[in-house]
């Protein structure tokens, strides 16, 4: 920094003396230049295709040299860019898909949009693209230009479909969810959830989660998405037809579209709930049975005292009125406890009936087998 004759510094702020403007206007313009050319440079070096379109004169102010490369059209003389030559280049099924998605952007007033489509090259191969733009407006909210990033996604898209694949034919249901809604669902997640693929896209995960277990399946969705779970979590669902089936289920974070997402692998394990049942039933009725047995010889031998007793007690009791009713009592009640014995020793199976206070007892009348004569 320097100081000119009044003593002021001469710094980036006054570098040009107003007192010869001519030679400020020459300079300016060649840093300018200067910069324009090194800005042209930059993007030239740029890996995504750059534009700018002006939407009065409906031609490309600026554009890097990969945008020509891809866009342009051989001519006589040389290479020209253009809307025909660009639009020349885009696939033909995705043509009126990427003129919609901008002119929507600037008919509904948006600052910004985007677009993947597919590009031919020349010699007939195919690329997939994601054009993003910034539209820009005047004073009054007018559109007047459009500058835009275009970049090459097909290997990206490539992996992708590579991996919709995999899971497409995996015999483990499998979905991926991106903003709280299902945006993929495989056949075998279908066939589990009994409802169609149009009628599962866009909507709720938990919406055919049991109510009872929302809130959890929620909670371990994300957890397992934070790597704060490791371990598959179980619950139920509700299928299209009303069944409740039992679910083992586990989540990992993946990127979808270049943008977060949730895929979560789910597998059917209602036969396995229904089998661990049916196995602790089994184990449940083993332990009656063994103390069915146990009950019934320990019963037996004090149950034929009593009846001994009161056969002599019958006696006794006839002459008086009073102790005839009570005799008559106790050979009622003697003639139930033999019928709950036999009851007992007939148990062929596992049955729970409600108690108090919310718990269960064994019920004996279900689990006999004269029930079932």
């Amino acid at each position: 920094m320097v100081e000119n004759e009044n003593g002021a510094h001469a710094g980036p702020e006054n570098r040009f003396s107003s007192a010869n403007p001519d030679i400020y206007e020459h300079e300016r313009k060649g840093i300018v230049q200067t910069l324009s050319e090194e800005f042209q440079r930059l993007a030239d070096r740029s890996q995504d295709a750059i534009y700018q379109f002006d939407i009065g004169s409906q031609t490309f102010t600026f554009f890097n040299r990969l945008f020509l490369d891809v866009y342009g059209a051989d001519k006589a003389g040389g290479r020209i860019l253009s809307l025909e030559s660009v639009f020349a280049r885009i696939h033909p099924d995705d043509r009126l898909r990427a003129k919609a998605a901008q002119r929507d952007t600037i008919k509904k007033g948006l600052r910004e949009g985007e677009v993947d489509y597919r590009i031919v090259n020349p010699d007939n191969t195919i690329r997939w693209v994601q054009d993003k733009w910034t539209i820009m407006r005047d004073s009054d909210g007018q559109a007047v230009a459009i500058e835009g990033f275009i970049r090459d996604n097909t290997r990206r898209k490539q992996a992708e479909d590579e991996f919709i694949l995999s899971i497409q034919n995996s015999p483990i249901g499998c979905y991926i969810v991106q903003d709280a809604k299902f945006v993929f669902v495989n056949p075998e997640f279908v066939r589990i959830t009994g409802y169609s693929e149009s009628a599962l896209l866009g909507s709720y995960p938990l919406d055919i989660v049991h109510p009872d277990f929302r809130e959890a399946v929620r909670a371990n969705f994300i957890r397992m998405l934070k790597r704060q779970r490791d371990f598959p979590y179980e619950f139920q669902i509700v299928d299209r037809d009303g069944e409740a089936k039992w679910i083992a289920e586990t989540a990992t974070p993946i990127q979808f579209k270049e943008r977060r997402a949730g895929l979560g692998y789910f597998m059917d394990i209602t036969r396995r709930k229904q089998a661990e049942k049916e196995s602790l039933e089994k184990e449940k009725l083993e332990a009656i049975l063994e103390l069915a047995a146990a009950v019934g010889h320990e019963l037996n031998n004090p149950l034929q005292v009593i009846v001994t007793c009161s056969e002599r007690f019958k006696k006794m009791a006839r002459a008086d009125p009073e102790g005839d009713k009570l005799h008559r009592l106790m050979e009622k009640n003697i003639q139930v406890l033999r019928e709950k014995i036999l009851k007992i020793q007939n148990i062929t199976r596992y049955a729970a009936k409600d108690y108090v206070q919310g718990q269960k007892i064994f019920d004996i009348d279900a689990g006999s087998g004269e029930k079932y004569e």
